[in-house]
């Protein structure tokens, strides 16, 4: 539940305001990496704890370098958003640094495939609309952490 938080407050707030507040991602990285590191530390097991809800979805029972291979996607975002000059937001790469502490490298290797395919999908459309209405809709931009929402569900495990 607090992966599906993270998600939707993100999301809601690069798609209203085209940009995340820092405390959003400051407040989930460390509840995210105290979570992982507590979980390693003390080996129990999440199903049986009184708050297991809020953690549905986390990768357990995974070493810590496998959880910052995770983090190793929001790594790349960030770079590509240096050497663009910005073309790609740096939120997004600090979005994927945060969900890669908590779903490892696998799921958050799928939550961002399938919102790049979901983000590819509705700039199609916006450009075909565009085309039929007479508008040109090429300089359009689109919040990608608004894609992410799908699939976020799913792995969060509801």
């Amino acid at each position: 539940m607090s992966f599906i938080l993270y998600v939707v407050m993100a999301a809601w707030q690069d798609g209203r305001k085209r940009a995340v507040s820092g405390w959003v991602f400051l407040f989930f990285f460390v509840h995210f990496l105290t979570s992982q590191i507590c979980q390693k530390v003390f080996p129990v097991n999440m199903d049986q704890m009184p708050a297991a809800f809020w953690y549905q979805g986390m990768a357990v029972g995974t070493k810590m370098s496998f959880l910052w291979m995770g983090s190793l996607i929001g790594v790349v975002l960030l770079i590509i958003s240096k050497c663009s000059g910005g073309a790609l937001g740096e939120g997004d790469g600090i979005f994927f640094v945060i969900t890669g502490i908590y779903l490892g490298f696998w799921k958050n290797m799928l939550l961002f495939f399938s919102a790049l395919l979901f983000s590819s999908f509705s700039g199609l459309v916006f450009l075909l609309w565009g085309r039929m209405a007479g508008k040109d809709y090429r300089k359009k931009k689109l919040p990608f952490l608004v894609f992410t929402l799908p699939l976020s569900v799913y792995l969060a495990g509801l």
